[in-house]
């Protein structure tokens, strides 16, 4: 199909009928070769212009016609407000329904009526047509119409509109430039146009910056407060001019008192924060009306890190130096001078003289909600029994009062020992287990009841708790006695020095005094157990009859 961008040739055909000469009979007129019965050559009826050669009665072989007249035409596209009057900005509201006229007609200026005329968008999808079909029929003028209006008041910017219709194997387009804009009709005053504003957005999104001084990566200390004016039929209002007002002037920075709306109808509005935590409502009214509108709550809070508000803890203190890869987490709690969180990604880094802490890619962590978690684990070197494993937790807080950097550190103590070392020990301190002895002037014995009760403390002999959660139990092998721990199973996690543990022993038919042989058990999670034994002596004792 043959395509003409506004001008078109039509091919018409016309003929001439033929015409009897000389005596001859006028024979029958012919558009090519001819049947009459004429011996004459004429006019029409032998070789002649116009017509063909005649052989016979009015007429013969002939060329059969005129030559062909070509015929243009021209495809029109114009922009229409809705009233029918001619836009010659190419441009119109977003809230506006407005008109494409496509005309059809000769070079002469004759119309092409009962055309089809198929009006198309290319490229950015911001128009809607009226009809759905987006063609029309045209008039006796050579005119058809349809109707456009953006998709949503926010489908702003430039397109391309076409008419395209179709003669014959022939399509004859025109096509346009149109822009869609919020902006209002030239001349009028954006304050008499706005009808209503509404806020619109924070950022942050979450309507929370940090107190001045304390800002970094992903801590802002500034927010951009956004708002709409539009005009009664909702559509954007550009070029209105708006007042800010924070309520709390004296505990933000308002920097820009008075904005503009743009091409949407956006206006913003900017704060900052200063040195104390507050909350805030910006105010924004247009200027010279009674459109007024209100942020939402702005939270100003987060100020840096202060070493009051440092705290380190750990899931166990107690760690088995007999188990590589034994660890704890460390927590790091960090708040500001106000009692709130810091921001988040706040830095800390961890050492440490004995074991490893942290990851490969990180000896430290980052905050969220003001606490993050590093993890110390038993390894090469280690400490001797007794010698405490300190952790150095260690970050860097900017203070807008001294214009400086501040550290801030602590510590945290773990210990560790290997259950190897684990004894008894009596409540001055002395070991209980002597050799293979069990000292049993410790015991206490009841008569009446046969049973023997024994307190004192689990650990090492530098005072240290057996590894955090160890089971601790005894088992006897002489059937006149059973002995049992009573109190100090598992062992505690946050103890550092030995733990408090409680044994009984119960005589069954023990006719005569003896001896019996006790096997004790540390057995730490995760790691081997260790056992210990005692030869316990024990007193003559029958219980009563039930």
């Amino acid at each position: 199909m043959k395509i003409h961008n506004c001008l078109v040739a039509v091919a018409m055909t016309a003929a001439l009928a033929a015409c009897g000469g000389g005596g001859g009979s006028a024979g029958t007129p012919s558009f090519g070769g001819g049947t009459g019965g004429g011996t004459d050559t004429g006019t029409g009826g032998g070789a002649g212009t116009g017509g063909g050669t005649d052989t016979g009665t009015g007429g013969g072989a002939g060329t059969g016609g005129e030559t062909v007249v070509p015929v243009t035409y021209v495809m029109q596209l114009q922009l229409q407000t809705s009233a029918g009057a001619d836009i010659a900005s190419n441009s119109f509201a977003a809230s506006d329904t407005v008109k494409l006229l496509a005309t059809l007609k000769t070079a002469a200026g004759a119309p092409a009526a009962n055309e089809v005329v198929t009006f198309a968008e290319t490229g950015s999808g911001l128009l809607q047509f009226t009809p759905t079909s987006a063609t029309a029929l045209t008039n006796a003028s050579g005119q058809a119409v349809i109707e456009a209006t953006a998709n949503t008041l926010e489908s702003l910017g430039a397109t391309t509109v076409s008419a395209t219709a179709s003669i014959g194997d022939t399509a004859y387009a025109a096509a346009r430039n149109l822009a869609v804009t919020g902006a209002l009709i030239e001349g009028v005053d954006p304050q008499t146009l706005a009808k209503s504003m509404t806020f619109v957005e924070a950022i942050p999104a979450d309507r929370s910056i940090v107190i001045a001084g304390s800002g970094g990566a992903g801590r802002s200390e500034t927010a951009l407060l956004r708002f709409k004016v539009v005009d009664g039929m909702g559509t954007a209002v550009a070029g209105a001019r708006v007042a800010f007002e924070a309520d709390r002037p004296d505990q933000v920075s308002l920097n820009n008192a008075i904005g503009v709306t743009d091409a949407s109808g956006i206006v913003s509005a900017s704060v900052s924060s200063k040195a104390s935590p507050t909350t805030v409502v910006v105010k924004a009214t247009v200027i010279d009306t009674s459109v007024i509108s209100q942020s939402g709550l702005l939270t100003v809070t987060t100020d840096t890190a202060v070493p009051g508000a440092f705290d380190l803890s750990a899931t166990k203190y107690a760690l088995d130096l007999g188990l590589s890869g034994d660890s704890s987490d460390i927590t790091v709690r960090v708040g500001d001078a106000n009692g709130h969180p810091v921001a988040d990604g706040f830095a800390v880094v961890a050492t440490t003289i004995y074991g490893v802490v942290g990851t490969s890619d990180r000896a430290g962590c980052l905050t969220a909600n003001g606490e993050c978690t590093i993890q110390y684990r038993v390894q090469n070197p280690r400490p001797a029994d007794g010698v405490l494993i300190p952790v150095v937790v260690t970050g860097q807080a900017y203070s807008a009062s001294k214009g400086e950097h501040v550290t801030i550190s602590d510590t945290i103590h773990f210990y560790g020992l290997s259950a190897r070392t684990v004894n008894l020990y009596d409540l001055n301190g002395n070991p209980e287990i002597r050799g293979n002895d069990f000292v049993t002037t410790n015991v206490v014995w009841d008569a009446a009841t046969c049973t023997g009760v024994w307190s004192g403390f689990l650990g090492s002999p530098a005072g240290l708790a057996a590894p955090a959660n160890s089971v601790f139990s005894v088992a006897s092998y002489a059937r006149q006695l059973a002995a049992e721990v009573t109190s100090g199973s598992p062992v505690s996690n946050t103890p550092i020095r030995r733990t408090s543990v409680a044994l009984k022993f119960t005589l069954t038919d023990a006719a005569s005094d003896g001896e019996a042989n006790l096997l004790f058990t540390v057995a730490p999670p995760g790691s081997l157990p260790q056992d210990f034994a005692a030869v316990l002596s024990y007193p003559a004792c029958t219980p009563p009859a039930p």
